[in-house]
């Protein structure tokens, strides 16, 4: 578990806010890559990907500790969010219906979230604030409200999932052409071409030997032992 001041813990390379928090699980038919283990770390996601600033971090984490039982079920209602924001637009990749317990899912959070939004001076423009941000699920309100931008949005259509085998996480594909494959070209895009790369060197000789450096090298040592 990283802490403040360490390398960040938390990848936010989905091109949206509701997809990052969809990818803070990776590899969901096994659960392998949970990354939110407690309130602590829902909070600490919210911290990097800007929903809460120093300030309202401190401050979450103070009612936090005099609150648990509250914060563990903010964090019950933020995993159960996550995965039926996943379902919904892994629906909508699949051209399917997403199902109507999803919908009701996303649906309450947006109930919960909207009423909490207004309008509010910065300098001479306006923008968008929360009201009400220290509750314990304030960080789950920005989501809410990211998810349906966009999947209402044109973007909905931009919106694919990792194509390695290992990964589940979702991404908004901007590239020209569309056609981007991965999360992350540095991870899975990094392993995918070590992987064909490595099943390129397993050409099958015409005896039936595998034609690999390793298989030379021991090729190699018994002609030289003979």
């Amino acid at each position: 578990m990283s802490q403040e001041g360490s390398e960040p813990q938390f990848e936010l390379s989905g091109g949206a806010l509701c997809l990052d928090f969809v990818n803070t699980l990776g590899d969901r038919p096994r659960c392998l890559h949970e990354r939110l283990h407690a309130y602590d770390d829902l909070l600490r996601w919210a911290a990097q990907a800007g929903v809460l600033d120093a300030r309202a971090l401190k401050r979450q984490r103070q009612r936090a500790a005099r609150q648990p039982r509250p914060a563990r079920a903010a964090l019950s209602r933020a995993l159960r969010l996550r995965e039926a924001l996943y379902r919904v637009f892994a629906a909508r990749l699949r051209t399917q219906r997403p199902g109507a317990a999803d919908l009701a899912v996303v649906n309450e959070a947006l109930r919960r979230a909207l009423p909490r939004q207004r309008l509010a001076p910065r300098g001479d423009a306006m923008e968008w604030e929360w009201d009400g941000s220290g509750e314990m699920e304030f960080p789950l309100w920005p989501v809410a409200r990211s998810a349906a931008d966009l999947l209402v949005s044109p973007d909905a259509s931009r919106v694919q999932e990792c194509a390695s085998e290992v990964c589940s996480w979702l991404f908004v594909d901007r590239s020209p052409g569309a056609r981007r494959r991965w999360c992350d070209m540095k991870s899975c895009g990094n392993r995918a071409k070590a992987r064909r790369f490595y099943e390129r060197r397993r050409v099958r000789a015409p005896d039936g030997r595998t034609d690999s450096p390793l298989a030379a090298s021991a090729s190699g040592r018994r002609a030289a032992r003979s």
